[in-house]
């Protein structure tokens, strides 16, 4: 089954991981980067965890507790998202099945059966964020494929993807007809990515005036 790719906005929501191994580090270390406000429940840290935990603990609230179905039903925690991430699969279906119905989505580690979502391979510079998901089948075809794109996209794509942000708006502005923005456009890109985003202000300026005629 192929699972549907949807972008979040994670600023200020709640992400509740449960567990403290190489899972979590590394899911948690990728949140940070999408400034979601995270919930560590596990009684014993990996020491890179524990590392991470101690420098972001201004986002990282850490529950020193053996996780269980009784400690998580006293959390004060509203998450959008769960990730049972125990080394224990009978406790991480528990998991699941205790967040059915409740309107969270939970990834557990242990079965693709009992799990809402999963977590890409994920490329990010700036705002601009690639994923790339096997649904959970071979974690070497996604890392495979994101090596692919990430040796394929340029350096400065985030400075050309704030840039278009701005030259949109220009556009939008200048020329009515829906089919010569989509083109002029097109043109505004492919020059950035070919000047490596040198192109100047008057000479995206001609090209948008040229579209106008």
């Amino acid at each position: 089954m192929a699972y549907f790719p949807l972008y979040v906005n994670l600023s200020g929501k709640q992400v509740l991981i449960i567990g403290g191994g190489d899972v979590s580090f590394r899911q948690i270390s990728t949140f940070l980067a999408f400034e979601a406000d995270i919930v560590l429940l596990a009684d014993t840290l990996i020491p890179e965890l524990e590392t991470l935990a101690s420098a972001y603990n201004f986002k990282i609230h850490h529950i020193n507790e053996k996780p269980s179905i009784e400690t998580i039903e006293k959390l004060d925690c509203s998450p959008t998202l769960v990730i049972a991430a125990t080394q224990d699969p009978a406790l991480n279906g528990s998991i699941y099945d205790f967040y059915a119905g409740k309107n969270v989505l939970v990834e557990n580690i242990s079965n693709r059966a009992k799990c809402d979502f999963i977590f890409p391979a994920i490329i990010k510079r700036g705002d601009v964020v690639c994923s790339i998901s096997s649904s959970g089948k071979s974690p070497l075809v996604s890392q495979f494929i994101k090596g692919l794109v990430e040796s394929s996209m340029p350096e400065n794509i985030s400075d050309i993807n704030e840039h278009m942000d701005e030259i949109y708006k220009a556009v939008h502005q200048s020329i009515s007809d829906p089919s010569k923005r989509a083109q002029t456009m097109r043109t505004i890109f492919t020059r950035l990515i070919e000047d490596d985003n040198m192109t100047t202000d008057n000479e995206i300026d001609g090209i948008i005036g040229e579209a106008e005629l």
